[in-house]
Formats: structure tokens, sequence, C-alpha cells
């Protein structure tokens, strides 16, 4: 019986993989360390590649097979199983593999025919915001002492779809004004706000769903559409602001439907506390505005608190200020006025916004998120 060379490691029979299916399995080259390989059948003849993405390492023996094209089943980067190059010019490639049939059994050798190369480069934007957050990461948590500035900075995010053109002021939108102008003219903070209608960026696309690791940050879409604008919320969020103030209308009982598309979007940023024990958010505040024709404000103030803590942020004294007519107010369109005209409200708002700016001061004095994260 004849068979394949020493360099040569048994990993089948051949009919455990049928013609266009692949099978992974890890082998060991001659130093003993590992190697993963996806071993393909294309019309009964086999080749074996890497069976990690050199993108973000997607397992290649479970994405969609065409032809002698595989597709990355978690962000679709696109190889050929001949010779793991891209089918596109200057795509990535990964490494191919000699595959040996004897007797009908497949022997895979560990040395690679042909190496495989990162080539493509996200685009400076996404570039520029990955580095600046680990930079910020780097420099909360290589200080023995951390600074703390008498301006704190409060970003405010407004999740309303109501546009200058519409025939009425957003309430939400206008109490989110008032807090951070008293944020800035009372407690001499910096302000900025951010109204995500403006704002050009697309729905999550579920990438968790394939695989908690298939979620990365910055996130996928940021990096493959250089025109998604995820990213201004991304650093403004985790670089820039010490406080960030969320404001929305409620929308059949729910926050409005922009605060999800953004939210799903951060699944990113939580996501890298779960598979790779790295916390994104740090010294940051939370707090939260809802404004409504019908009454839920507690129902939605209960999601936004899960959400926003689970990101990592901290809350001050009464987080969040909810104001509502109640349930038979059908006359919204005179919400803003009497929701403006209200000096309770306004109290509330500013006793809000105090205890953001006072917790976020505690919070930088104290390091209290690197006491919470050095714990071993």
């Amino acid at each position: 019986m004849k068979m394949p060379e020493n360099d040569f490691r048994f990993v089948c029979a051949a009919d455990e993989i049928p013609e266009g299916r692949a099978k992974a399995f890890s082998i060991t080259d001659n130093n003993g360390n590992k190697v993963d390989v996806a071993v393909f059948n294309i019309g009964g003849i086999f080749y074996a590649i890497s069976n990690i993405c050199i993108h973000q390492g997607g397992p290649l023996s479970q994405g969609f097979l065409d032809g002698n094209i595989v597709t990355c089943p978690w962000h679709g980067w696109k190889y050929s199983v001949m010779d793991g190059k891209s089918p596109h010019e200057g795509g990535d490639s990964v490494n191919s593999y000699p595959v040996s049939v004897s007797e009908g059994r497949v022997y895979v050798s560990p040395v690679p025919a042909k190496v495989g190369k990162r080539i493509s480069k996200p685009h400076k934007a996404y570039q520029d915001l990955d580095g600046a957050v680990k930079q910020h990461i780097a420099n909360v948590t290589g200080s023995k002492t951390l600074p703390v500035e008498t301006a704190v900075r409060v970003l405010g995010i407004s999740t309303t779809n109501t546009d200058r053109k519409a025939p009425r002021k957003s309430t939400s939108e206008a109490a989110l004004q008032f807090a951070l102008d008293y944020a800035k003219d009372r407690l001499g903070a910096e302000t900025v706000m951010i109204k995500l209608r403006d704002l050009n960026f697309k729905h999550c696309e579920g990438y968790y769903s394939k695989n908690a690791r298939a979620c990365i940050f910055p996130c996928s879409i940021s990096e493959m559409d250089e025109k998604d604008q995820m990213i201004e919320i991304y650093d403004r969020l985790l670089i820039w602001a010490d406080v960030v103030v969320v404001s929305t209308p409620i929308r059949w009982g729910s926050a409005s439907s922009l605060y999800y598309q953004m939210v799903q979007r951060m699944n990113c940023v939580q996501n890298q506390i779960v598979t790779h024990d790295n916390y994104l958010v740090r010294d940051k505040v939370a707090a939260f505005i809802i404004t409504g024709g019908q009454d839920n404000v507690q129902h939605v103030a209960g999601e936004l608190l899960s959400f926003w803590s689970q990101l990592g942020c901290v809350f001050g004294k009464f987080p969040f200020v909810g104001w509502s007519r109640g349930w038979y107010a059908e006359d919204t369109e005179n919400n803003h006025r009497e929701e403006m005209n209200s000096s309770a409200f306004q109290k509330d708002i500013m006793r809000t916004v105090n205890g953001a700016v006072e917790m976020s001061r505690l919070v930088k004095k104290n390091r209290y998120d690197e006491r919470v994260l050095n714990i071993h």
C-alpha cells in the first residue's frame, strides 16, 4: 500500500466529505504547532486552505461555496479553495495546502504550498477611530493618577426623527437642548449635541448572531462602508464624552426607532466585554430624557438603564427624567409648549443633569472604573 510522504497528515476518509462540501480539521506541523485547515471536495478533487479567514478569523469550512469560491460566513471575504487567493484583484488570500488522496484516504500537508497575505486595509476614518480608542484606553489604564478636568464634557444624543420641516418642534429635543444649555451655562460643561436623523448610518446586520466573535469593534459595517457615520457616535461617546444624555420620544410605548437603530450598532461595544474582556466604556455617566404624549416613561427608562449599564456606564442621582400628558392627550401639537413651560419639568431636568455631572467628577477623581475592572 502506497502512503503519502511523511509531511502529510491523515484527516479523513474521502467519502466523509460529500461533493460540494467542506470539513474542518486541526493537524500539527513538525514543530508541534496546530494548523487549522478546511478541506473541500470540488467535483471529486480535494483542496485544502486555511480554515481561518485572514480578515477576522471566520471559519471558512462553514462558508458558502459557489464553484471553487468560498465566502466567509462572518463578513463575506472570498477565496478560491484551489489556491487560497481572492477572486478579485487586490484581495486578501489565505494559506493553501497540498492534498494527497490514497486508497480512499485524504491527507493534508501542514506546510503551505502558497502563503496567504492580508492586503486590504480599512479606510482612514476607521483606522483613525480604532487607533484613537486603543490609545484612549491605554491612557486611562496606564496612569496612576487621572487628571480631573474642570470642564466636564456632556454629549447629548437626540433620537427623534422630527426635523425642522415639521410644523412643530420636537419636545424631547427641546428638553435635551435645555439640559445642555444648563450644563454649559450653570455647570461650566463643554457640550455637543448629535442628532441621529442627520447621520447616515446603517442598521445592525446581526453579525453577533453568526458568531460572538463575528461582532467586532469598530463595527464591521463601518469598516466596509466608509460613508457609515456610526464612527462619529463611537468617537464622541467612547473618547470625548464624560456624560452622555440621551433624549427620546415615546413611540408606541417604546423609545424611538432611531434610538434602537443606534444602540443595536453599539452591540459591538458591549460584545468586546464578552469576547475579549475589553472594556471600551471608561468613566462614563449616562442620563436620559423621555417625553411622550402617552404614558410609558418607566418602561422606556428601564430599557435605557439596562442597556447603558451593560455598556459600562454608571448613573448619578435621578438618572432619568420623564414627561407625559397621559393616555388621553391626543393633541400632541401642544406637547412642546406645555412641556417647556412646565417649571417642574425644567427643575427635574436640572436635577438629573446636575446629578450626572457631579457623578462624573466623582468617578474620574476616584478612578472608579479602574478600581472595579482591576479585580483579579
